[in-house]
């Protein structure tokens, strides 16, 4: 028994371990991080210019496995206390972006003053007119297929964890004109990544004869891309194509059932208050004598934008008209503006707030399940010790006298009817009960255990001499071997 008991005590030990342990993997998903020091560069990081140092924006190098290359990420780092959780807000560039740095991160945007330094602002560079996708050839000039998504979804978030603490869940992604729709394909691809999307002045609709045609041909003129066609995402119809993968209007659906949060915003093409407001003060910063050439410039600019924001616009609406229809909590925002960054910049300060407060929901409800799932598995290790623990309580016997075997014990005397046995003869030893049923050929039947007790005999014939211990007795010797001893004994043994 005290092997048994050893044995269960160690059943309820690997119990506890067992439950207890996945207990601390769920407490340990939503780990505190440690101290986030923006002063301090990383491995691999620089202050690219003054200002930026200023702003604490790091600009650092790493390898990318999912781009083949090295690849330039900025950070502004958070300045939070140790023991707060750390969470990020990812900055996609448009079409006019480059390999040395982020716009997000130039006094243009407006981004960087415009959040908290509670939270860190993550603003990769690069990826020149290839939509921030996983490509399924190589673009022209290039000899590896770039994999965007996997690298903003998977790569990157490792990366900051590692070297600035910031956590792998309840980030931001926020996209603009080109990577306006990536920016919410990547979250809907890495919902344990990404519970707010946000997007500016984006086209939503490309698995579509317009979308065939009007990406290559962007792609064309702005980043001397001639194969996005087919290199991208394959060419339409064919088998294996990703094009309505990358489709938000084909995905939207699932930002409902992720719980996530959307927030798609455009204008309408005129020029907002705000909008023209930065430009002036943007004219008024350079010299008097480039006035002449920037005007124009401007206004040339401004002319494209417009028919891009309409085009954003009339995208919008349709996606818009898409989600009312299917009752997902996807919110949508529509202002005066044109398509350049003093219209996004303008309401930076609003969009900051917004985001800021859904990206505090989502860690609030990460909290809350995370206790309700500490409460699960105490519940659990509280069930698996009881039933573990239940039987070892109730099969342990609590006194010696309890493990005796029970043995029914039968006081009745036999009856007539019941079949006797031939009486054994004064010359021959009695056959105890248990010596039949070790003989060969007898059923080993249970039987009952008869009393101890003298059982009434015929005087004629007394019961035989009983011992404890097997003694041998000589037998009474016949008539004839008597008469032979007597003749013996008178010829003094000699025979006649």
């Amino acid at each position: 028994m005290r092997g048994g008991g050893f044995g269960v005590r160690r059943r309820v030990v690997t119990a506890l371990v067992v439950v207890t342990s996945t207990a601390g993997a769920l407490i340990g998903v939503a780990g505190q991080a440690r101290a986030v020091d923006p002063d301090t560069l990383r491995p691999g990081c620089e202050w690219r210019t003054p200002d930026e140092e200023a702003q604490h924006i790091q600009t650092c190098t790493l390898y990318s496995e999912a781009l083949g290359q090295n690849v330039v990420v900025q950070v502004r780092a958070s300045d939070q206390a140790p023991g707060q959780t750390e969470q990020a807000v990812y900055f996609l560039d448009g079409l006019g972006s480059n390999d040395e740095y982020n716009n997000w991160a130039t006094p243009i945007s407006g981004a960087v003053p415009a959040y908290s330094t509670s939270y860190n602002l993550v603003m990769p560079a690069g990826g020149k007119g290839e939509w921030d996708a996983n490509w399924q050839s190589a673009p022209t000039g290039s000899t590896t297929a770039p994999q965007w998504d996997t690298f903003l979804g998977e790569e990157l978030p490792a990366y900051l964890n590692e070297n600035f603490d910031i956590g792998t869940s309840d980030n931001a992604i926020v996209g603009v004109s080109m990577s306006g729709a990536p920016a919410v394909i990547v979250a809907l691809n890495h919902p344990e990544v990404f519970a707010v999307a946000r997007s500016y002045s984006g086209f939503y609709e490309t698995n579509n004869p317009l979308g065939w045609v009007l990406i290559p041909i962007i792609q064309t003129a702005r980043a001397d891309i001639d194969n996005g066609l087919s290199a991208m995402w394959g060419l339409p119809l064919s088998e294996g194509n990703t094009w309505a993968d990358n489709d938000v209007l084909s995905r939207i659906a699932e930002a409902k059932a992720n719980g996530q949060t959307i927030i798609i915003s455009t204008g309408n093409g005129i020029p907002s208050v705000g909008e023209l407001q930065l430009a002036w003060q943007t004219l008024q910063q350079q010299p008097l004598v480039l006035w002449p050439i920037l005007i124009p410039g401007a206004l040339v600019t401004e002319l494209l934008g417009v028919g891009l924001e309409v085009g954003a616009l009339t995208s919008t609406v349709i996606l818009n008209t898409a989600a009312q229809r299917m009752d997902l909590p996807v919110e949508f925002t529509y202002s005066n503006g044109g398509h350049n960054w003093f219209s996004w910049a303008s309401t930076q300060p609003s969009d900051a707030a917004q985001i800021e407060a859904d990206l505090a929901a989502a860690a609030e409800k990460s909290a809350a399940d995370n206790v309700a799932a500490q409460q699960n598995a105490a519940a659990q290790q509280q069930v698996a010790v009881q039933q573990v623990v239940a039987p070892v309580t109730t099969s342990e016997p609590t006194s010696a006298a309890a493990q005796a075997p029970v043995v029914e014990v039968s006081t009745s005397l036999p009856t007539t009817t019941e079949p006797t046995t031939t009486q054994p003869t004064t010359n021959q030893p009695t056959t105890t009960a248990a010596e039949l049923t070790s003989q060969p050929g007898t059923p080993k039947t249970p039987r009952k255990v008869r009393p101890t007790q003298h059982l009434p005999r015929n005087p004629r014939h007394p019961p035989p001499l009983r011992h404890p211990f097997p003694l041998s007795h000589p037998q009474r010797p016949t008539p004839a071997e008597s008469a032979r001893r007597r003749s013996r004994a008178e010829t003094g043994g000699r025979c006649r």
